[in-house]
């Protein structure tokens, strides 16, 4: 339950790490190093095209609780990791990621998956022969209830929704001073190794925060929007469209919901009372943070960007370190080159001719799937007993 918890503790801090930063960049500050590391965040969110190349480093140990099965993946983690390159065209939306899958600096699982507005196919050799793919059309053809994703996209896409815009960066003068006390320039330069061995020198400004900086950044935020209206008339949109698609699944199955023992509800009555009672609920949260702080073990949250004399974003870090009192840890470090932004790229496809669709696989092309990956990694010494894929 710990680890669950730690894993959720980093992602919900990377969030907040990107709603912190963009609301720099969706701002004006007179602070030349924020400005600085705005700008090339919002160039790069802003890019048509991009092609960046990611490795992922992740170890964990469960200290004085591991059980021998334990330090087996703990001693296998050590010697593993995972580097990806995305080549993404935004306009055309499609992407093709390489993903694979080292263990003492050797490759032992490497791939590729390619997405469009049509379909995702993935093509891992070693873990099954043919390509597999599923056509999007097909995927929500059987579903009892056609949920229009298209319309949280919007919502949520800060480059052309004016309001999400307005509203991030209404909350930079209240983080100013937490950004400015976690920002800092590098003293010297750093070299950023590109995908074609290239070098180039950058800058480098780091963000770094821990657990009580951490803390203070989420209730300031947290404050601020109990007493906002504007973040108010966003979280009750938002709060809206999911409920109206949440009664809309229940309501396609009745059976379920009577097997589950779920209440039928009215959508406007669940939204008055969230209404009503939205300021209390957001402050009792804040109360509540400051109770689980001493729950909360120590950590760090690092986050690097790498900036050349043009003001562009040619890297990235992110580092996430925790310890418990009883030896539990975490890391996870992942590193991004960018190779390039807005460039002429070829977003390279995947040929289904003679691949097979996801959706007609049999209880024996599973069973050939999770064979084949149990063999690569029973040959590494990490046994898989009872794996299901």
């Amino acid at each position: 339950m710990k680890l669950k918890r730690s894993v959720k503790l980093f992602f919900a801090f990377v969030v907040i790490l990107s709603f912190v930063i963009s609301s720099v960049a969706y701002s004006q500050t007179n602070s030349e190093l924020l400005i600085k590391a705005g700008s090339a965040y919002l160039q790069a969110q802003n890019a048509k095209t991009v092609d960046e190349e990611i490795r992922i480093d992740l170890r964990f140990s469960l200290g004085k609780n591991a059980k021998e099965e334990d330090k087996i993946l703990e001693e296998f983690l050590k010697k593993m990791y995972i580097k990806t390159r995305v080549v993404s065209d935004i306009v055309k939306q499609e992407a093709n990621m390489t993903l694979s899958f080292y263990y003492n600096n050797k490759q032992i699982i490497t791939g590729s998956i390619y997405a469009n507005k049509e379909l995702a196919v993935y093509n891992f050799p070693q873990i099954y022969s043919k390509p597999l793919y599923v056509k999007l059309s097909d995927a929500y053809k059987n579903m009892p209830v056609k949920i229009d994703v298209e319309k949280y996209t919007k919502l949520f896409d800060i480059k052309a929704n004016k309001q999400l815009q307005d509203l991030v960066a209404s909350y930079a003068p209240v983080l100013m001073p937490q950004l400015t006390a976690a920002a800092k320039f590098s003293d010297k330069k750093v070299d950023v190794v590109f995908s074609n061995g290239k070098k180039q020198s950058c800058d480098e400004i780091i963000f770094e925060f821990n657990k009580n900086s951490s803390i203070e950044i989420l209730k300031t935020i947290l404050t601020k929007a109990a007493n906002d209206a504007k973040t108010k008339e966003f979280i009750l949109q938002v709060t809206k469209l999911i409920l109206e698609d949440y009664k809309a699944i229940l309501q396609s199955n009745t059976q379920s919901q009577e097997e589950l023992n779920i209440p039928d509800f009215d959508v406007n009555e669940v939204m008055g009372l969230i209404n009503q009672n939205y300021t209390q609920t957001i402050n009792e949260a804040v109360y509540s943070i400051d109770e689980l702080k001493p729950q909360i073990p120590p950590f760090t949250l690092q986050y690097r960007m790498m900036i050349d004399d043009k003001n562009n974003l040619k890297g990235e870090r992110l580092y996430f370190y925790l310890k418990d009192s009883n030896d539990f840890k975490i890391m996870i470090d992942i590193k991004g080159v960018i190779n390039s932004l807005n460039a002429n790229i070829k977003v390279q496809k995947i040929d289904i001719s003679n691949g097979a669709d996801m959706t007609k696989l049999t209880e024996k092309d599973i069973e050939i799937m999770q064979k084949n990956l149990e063999n690569i990694l029973k040959k590494l010494g990490l046994p898989m007993v009872g794996t299901k894929m």
